[in-house]
């Protein structure tokens, strides 16, 4: 018989669907944040999945994508378990910001199999051994973000951090049946959740969906859609796979760099996310305070912009060496000369 699945203090036993946390930090004021988690123990026996969002608090359409995915399964169907964390980091999530404002750490970075000692770990790296738990006992792993708009959706793979070519398909079959724009990320160090999974010979994707700071339904679906259908190729659930209804660009892609601000002023977006550039087009324009063309900001390579992220907090009032966007390329342009150009 399936055996009882127990993490933090959630106790599911199979047929279950359980909530609760994996476990606390505690603040200056003696109030304590949980780390969320949703567990279902499936009646028949197959693998375990673990679900990741909202690592980064301005990112957090995720959560929605988990609580329709949870919404939308029967246990009593369901061959193997999904541990969901809906909202990993909550000091983040608290007050909007990207990292941890307690330690001004990245919760997506290195804290991840194996953990750090927790006596000696800062507030940060205590959500993550709390998430680790839940990483440890999964056979894989979707890790799920969010950019700001305008953004496609797509799926990042980490394949140069996978140690046998059995991790490597895995991956490329999850990142395939989740149905969007796939984008390779080649790493020579893990420094992510994906990575550092990978790593660890626990195949692991990234999801970047759009609409970071909205908890939007049309958003969360796409995630939702994509969800169900890595566990449909995984053997975890059945039924036909379902169509995802956005736009996918289709090529072998690898992501290229950052277009950079040289001057300060306010970007203005020439080009749309997910459109063909070409090398040497103009994809921002920055102007000063007075509309004045400062800068021409253009497009280093044949390829694409994914997000078009701006400066602090999303705006596009920029400074000197924000980054402005996002690229992704075809592998086959890899190698070229890029496009350099002094600002005008």
């Amino acid at each position: 018989m399936k055996p009882v699945l127990a993490i933090g203090d959630v106790v599911a036993k199979p047929g279950e669907i359980a909530k609760g946390s994996l476990g606390s930090v505690e603040l200056a004021d003696g109030s304590k944040s949980k780390v969320p988690l949703i567990v279902i123990n499936g009646v028949h026996e197959g693998p375990v999945l673990a679900l990741v969002a909202a690592i980064h608090g301005t990112e957090i359409s995720g959560i929605l994508a988990i609580h329709q995915v949870v919404q939308s399964l029967d246990p009593r169907k369901l061959h193997g378990s999904l541990l969901a964390i809906p909202g990993g980091n909550p000091l983040a999530i608290r007050v909007g910001a990207y990292t941890t404002p307690l330690d001004g750490k990245n919760l997506s970075g290195p804290w991840y199999l194996p953990p750090v000692q927790k006596e000696i770990a800062t507030i940060t790296q205590r959500l993550a051994l709390y998430i680790n738990e839940a990483l440890e006992k999964a056979n894989y792993i979707i890790d799920i973000h969010a950019n700001p708009l305008p953004s496609i959706h797509f799926v990042l793979t980490s394949l140069e951090m996978c140690k046998t070519d059995e991790i490597k398909q895995d991956v490329k079959k999850m990142a395939k049946a989740f149905g969007l724009t796939i984008i390779n990320w080649p790493r020579k160090e893990a420094t992510s959740i994906r990575d550092i999974c990978c790593k660890n010979n626990r195949p692991s994707i990234t999801v970047e969906l759009a609409g970071n700071i909205y908890m939007w339904d049309e958003v969360a679906m796409v995630g939702a859609r994509g969800i169900r259908n890595v566990m449909r190729v995984l053997g975890m659930l059945e039924g036909p796979m379902e169509k995802q209804e956005v736009d996918i660009i289709e090529g072998d892609f690898t992501f290229f760099g950052w277009l950079i601000a040289q001057r300060g002023g306010f970007m203005l977006v020439r080009k749309k996310p997910g459109q063909f550039i070409k090398q040497g087009d103009v994809v921002i324009e920055i102007v000063d305070v007075y509309g004045d063309v400062i800068e021409q900001v253009r497009m280093p390579v044949n390829g694409y912009c994914w997000s078009f992220t701006g400066g602090v907090g999303g705006t596009h009032a920029v400074s000197e060496g924000d980054r402005l966007a996002y690229v992704f390329t075809h592998v086959e342009e890899l190698g070229k000369p890029s496009f350099v150009e002094k600002p005008v």
